[in-house]
């Protein structure tokens, strides 16, 4: 969609001086062009055109043949179209399919405020408010989130029964719809949605609290993060009842449940992600009992390709997981198995070096062997504005690490006296957290920065006031204060 800001106001869509007609009449005398050749080079039936301008009262013209007749005009893509929505509502009739033409049209043109306008119009009669969902479904599920996100927002801004599936399944999509790799945003929208994720069906209910706790997990809030998981726990073990409880509560085998991913996915993720986040609260020991929740999930029933793919990718992780659990907790005489491992799966080599380099930094542990190991992946990273697309793992996450990851990195070179080394990968982490709106990685960097600035190149240190100066600008436009609650 488009960024532009302006929306029109819905009650300054009042009945214009001149009318579309009258505007394209003026425009075919500027341009001496006749009706005869305005249909022939559009390609609308002579008749009809003669019927659009001759109607006694006017009726609005269809958006398609607006748009013939303005490419006929020299006229660019959406020409008369802020008329157009005015025209639709003058004689107080909403037609619906009308309208859904000119909005399909402008979301083909990313007229994002005309569409706002005109969703505002529609509201007006509450009637249509089935017509908007559908429509938004319809965007939705032929891939168009971004597109759907406004019809979305006019359904939770204007639903009038307010514990409607509708409303709450308007919530999630639009929650899933904003999510990107700005964090800060991702956590606002996370938290609009939250309050409803329990009245949506099962099936969006295990979506909606996997992304919950994939947004908290970036954020590095794993109370929140637990508390997802658990949910999610708990709803599957609902889903999965025995055939005699499932049929006392009359559920009917028979009763279709799709979900996006396999349910032995959601299960496995149940528990992987709360052991990460055990992990990462540092309660390793615990963390190691998660691991068998999902090491070996081949008892799981119904299971197709899919299921069983999902079930040798938690076999991986959960051997990945047990390495990373024995680095953290200081047994370093297991790296050598480890790396053997990680040549044999290439792409876990990520998250696990930036697990290694943590708990090197911890405890202060002579790594270069390791980083010698990964030299062509590092260098690769730290020459390349970019980071590793990864077959499992969310865009927004793999960035995440990789910001992590240059940032333990510089924290050891710079532990070992490699100052410009250091600096630059801590510049690499800061542009990265910057980009993803991590504000407690910005203050860490930051921080670290000024600590080691009398080591810092005149380059290093301009680039670095570079960045900070658009932190700077960022935060005043935001209103952000630079230490404020991590949970915002």
């Amino acid at each position: 969609m488009s960024n532009n800001k302006h929306v029109p106001n819905p009650s300054s869509l009042v009945k214009p001086i001149a009318s579309i007609l009258t505007l394209i009449e003026r425009e075919m005398e500027q341009q001496n062009v006749t009706l005869h050749q305005l249909a022939q080079q559009s390609g609308i039936n002579r008749g009809l055109l003669s019927a659009i301008f001759t109607s006694i009262p006017s009726k609005p013209i269809p958006v398609r043949q607006l748009d013939l007749i303005g490419k006929v005009l020299g006229q660019p893509p959406g020409w008369l179209y802020e008329l157009y929505v005015t025209e639709c509502f003058a004689s107080g009739k909403t037609h619906w399919k009308q309208i859904k033409n000119f909005l399909l049209r402008c979301v083909q043109l990313e007229k994002e405020d005309l569409i706002t306008a005109t969703l505002n119009q529609i509201m007006e009669e509450p009637v249509h408010i089935q017509d908007v969902f559908t429509l938004a479904e319809s965007l939705f599920a032929q891939g168009e989130w971004k597109a759907s996100i406004p019809f979305y927002r006019c359904i939770c801004e204007n639903e009038i029964k307010q514990h409607s599936e509708r409303l709450a399944t308007s919530h999630y999509k639009w929650f899933r719809a904003r999510l990107g790799t700005d964090m800060k945003k991702n956590h606002e929208a996370a938290l609009k949605f939250a309050s409803y994720r329990n009245r949506l069906s099962e099936n969006l209910q295990l979506d909606g609290l996997l992304q919950l706790a994939n947004v908290h997990f970036n954020l590095q809030q794993w109370d929140e993060v637990i508390q997802y998981a658990d949910e999610m726990k708990a709803l599957l073990t609902i889903i999965l009842f025995p055939k005699k409880e499932r049929s006392r509560r009359g559920i009917t085998e028979t009763e279709a449940f799709i979900t996006e991913r396999h349910l032995v996915f959601y299960y496995g993720q149940s528990f992987l992600l709360k052991g990460n986040a055990l992990e990462w609260m540092g309660d390793y020991e615990q963390a190691l009992e998660y691991i068998a929740g999902y090491e070996d999930l081949s008892w799981f029933k119904n299971l197709d390709d899919t299921g069983w793919k999902e079930i040798y990718k938690f076999t991986r992780f959960a051997e990945a997981n047990r390495y990373n659990l024995n680095v953290l907790m200081g047994h370093f005489d297991c790296l050598p198995e480890y790396l053997t491992f990680l040549d044999k799966y290439p792409e876990e080599w990520l998250p696990s070096l930036l697990t290694i380099m943590n708990a090197v930094n911890r405890f202060e542990y002579e790594a270069d062997k390791v980083l010698a190991h990964f030299k062509d992946q590092i260098d690769e990273l730290l020459t390349n504005d970019s980071w590793p697309a990864h077959v499992h793992y969310q865009d927004v996450f793999q960035r995440d690490r990789y910001a992590r990851l240059c940032y333990e990195l510089a924290k050891y070179c710079l532990f070992h006296h490699q100052y410009q080394e250091g600096i630059d990968r801590l510049l690499q982490a800061l542009s990265h957290s910057i980009a993803l709106s991590n504000k407690n990685l910005i203050i860490n960097c930051a921080a670290f920065f000024e600590q080691y600035r009398n080591q810092a190149l005149a380059q290093q240190k301009a680039r670095y006031e570079h960045f900070m100066k658009g932190v700077i600008e960022d935060a005043q436009v935001a209103f952000i204060p630079a230490f404020s609650d991590p949970s915002l």
